[in-house]
């Protein structure tokens, strides 16, 4: 008895749609060295493609970890394919009929019986192994072609087949899109582009004549629109809250987690969105997720609602926006992690700028007692103050608020402090040193339209005055002995950056034994309650004269104050920055 020579090719592949996509190519590209002819490649690709799709379609997060392992035999007479995975498995029915049109399962199994002579499917816990057997044809050396057999072959296969053929060339071409794309996409930086190219074609094949995808927004409380087929008329479409379940369709199935249908028994809410954009007679909603979390909504909509989709367009639908919805995470985490890469050293730099920025002690300045504090909001604000000793035991004081974050913020606060302390002959005159500094900082504010808001106030221990200036800043407040309330003094000017002319009026104010000033950024009068409401002017001019009658040192006082805003605010994290100065006069 001859013994019959067979060679073998075993692949690992990861449990993904491309990896599996690719094992199935490698094995049809084997199996053509192997002489087999261009019919029977196509069968064991078209076969593989559903055995492998099942494998990782119907696999956990944990069998995701483990490959998809495809061992293949040639041998003289047939070939032999074993497909391992991880899935929790299935039982293989007695016998595998052609399921109905309408029906959203049993394709793949018919489909793999009808291109093969022999299937199994052997169940284990954890790893599950279908064998997949077809007789190889004489090679045409040896025998001539028996063209009666493969006229009858053919029309046994056509006559399987005539009731799915339209579904399954869908399917197919659904299949070759998606891995189209898939060897795009590492080559590809527009992700919107890239979905536009494959909302189109699930359109296509579906047969739909439009079609909306949003998008969960960055901070996971609304739907956004990234794309509206076929027009884009964009702007008609805005977003939609996902606390309020019965806004629209699409926050309805991304809350129940199961596709919406809506037509002319279930028509559109008369408040939902979709109504304005999507004129149709038949559509359906699928919200998808990634790991559990929602990723965003896929519409399709006919304007026919005689024309229902098919389970296998039902399916395709499914199919995309999973493919689509993996595609749109890793893009986001690529971009999060490039982001999240330069965040971290432009912060690093600007947090050490504003550091550097900041008084390493507090001048003295008797009889005054100064303290002084700046709180970020995030790991670097726009805030700052200095505090420049001038002559005769006088003391300038600054503040400021620089609009915007990060690098540029802690820039322009160095550029003013160091502008401030040239000018040392002006100290005396805040409403002329914010004139010269203004001059000195338009031309750079304004190219990068940027501006400051800054007060300049000027300690005269001698005749016990506060003389200051505003430029769009918060205005001086005072609080004289022997009175109950605080006032708001001073007028305020334009921001430094806005005009390169303007001129900014002082204000002089005597501040006797027991006073108290605040010089302060709008941190702290926007100090935001649980009910949302803001402290004001008003209410912060209140703090101030409880500060005052109840702590008679700066420091004390500062504390006092900082409790009273984390009191209104029930301790929550800041939403701003929170800068200021007090200032008491003590004997």
């Amino acid at each position: 008895m001859r013994r019959e020579f067979r060679t073998s090719l075993r692949l690992e592949s990861a449990c993904e749609f491309p990896a599996v996509r690719a094992a199935t190519l490698t094995v049809r590209e084997w199996l053509a060295e192997k002489n087999l002819p261009e019919a029977d490649l196509g069968g064991w690709e078209l076969a593989l493609v559903e055995a492998v799709n099942n494998a990782v379609k119907y696999a956990d997060d944990k069998a995701r970890q483990l490959p998809v392992t495809i061992d293949v035999s040639c041998g003289e007479c047939d070939v032999e394919v074993r497909i391992t995975d991880h899935t929790a498995g299935f039982d293989w029915p007695d016998e595998v009929d052609l399921p109905d049109m309408d029906s959203e399962s049993g394709r793949g199994l018919f489909l793999i019986k009808s291109l093969t002579d022999h299937v199994s499917y052997l169940r284990h816990p954890g790893e599950n192994v279908m064998v997949l057997r077809r007789a190889r044809p004489a090679a045409a050396s040896e025998i001539l072609p028996n063209v009666s057999h493969l006229q009858n072959r053919l029309a046994e296969a056509e006559t399987a087949l005539t009731d799915m053929t339209a579904e399954l060339a869908s399917s197919y071409e659904s299949l070759v899109a998606l891995f189209r794309y898939s060897s795009e996409l590492g080559a590809h930086t527009d992700l919107k582009d890239f979905s536009q190219r494959l909302l189109k074609d699930l359109m296509q094949i579906a047969e739909a004549d439009c079609a909306v995808l949003r998008l969960v927004s960055r901070d996971g409380k609304k739907l956004e629109t990234l794309l509206l087929l076929p027009g884009e008329e964009k702007n008609l479409l805005p977003p939609v809250a996902l606390t309020d379940a019965f806004a629209s369709v699409e926050v309805g199935a991304a809350h129940n987690r199961q596709d919406i249908w809506f037509g002319p028994e279930e028509p559109l809410g008369k408040t939902d969105p979709l109504r304005e954009v999507m004129p149709v007679g038949l559509g359906i909603c699928h919200a998808f997720h990634v790991a559990n979390q929602l990723v965003g909504t896929a519409t399709l909509g006919r304007r026919l609602a005689d024309r229902p989709f098919t389970a296998a367009q039902v399916n395709l639908l499914h199919t995309f926006v999973d493919f689509l919805a993996i595609q749109i995470v890793n893009a986001r985490l690529l971009d999060e992690r490039t982001a999240a890469r330069v965040t971290r050293r432009e912060l690093q730099i600007a947090a050490d700028i504003q550091r550097s920025l900041l008084p390493a002690k507090i001048p003295a300045c008797l009889p005054f007692e100064i303290s002084a504090v700046c709180q970020s909001a995030l790991q670097v604000g726009g805030d700052f103050y200095d505090l420049i000793p001038a002559s005769e035991g006088a003391l300038l004081l600054v503040i400021a608020d620089v609009m915007g974050k990060g690098v540029p913020a802690a820039l322009f606060a160095a550029v003013l402090r160091s502008t401030i302390r040239s000018m040392p002959q002006l100290f005396d005159q805040p409403g002329e040193l914010l004139a010269a500094a203004n001059r000195t900082l338009f031309p750079d504010l304004s190219r990068v339209d940027m501006f400051v808001t800054a007060q300049i106030a000027y300690l005269d221990p001698h005749r016990q005055k506060i003389i200051s200036a505003s430029a769009g800043h918060c205005p001086l407040l005072v609080w004289q002995p022997g009175t109950t309330d605080a006032t708001a003094l001073g007028e305020s000017g334009f921001p430094l950056g806005i005009e390169p002319l303007t001129r900014y009026t002082q204000t002089e104010t005597v501040l006797p034994a027991n006073a108290a000033a605040l010089l302060y950024t709008d941190g702290l009068s926007e100090t935001r309650n649980a009910a949302g409401e803001m402290l004001s002017e008003k209410n912060l001019l209140r703090f101030l004269a409880q500060t005052a009658a109840q702590t008679g040192e700066a420091q004390a006082g500062k504390n006092f104050l900082l409790e009273r805003l984390a009191d209104y605010s029930g301790h929550a994290p800041l939403a701003d920055d929170q800068t200021l100065i007090l200032i008491r006069h003590r004997l």
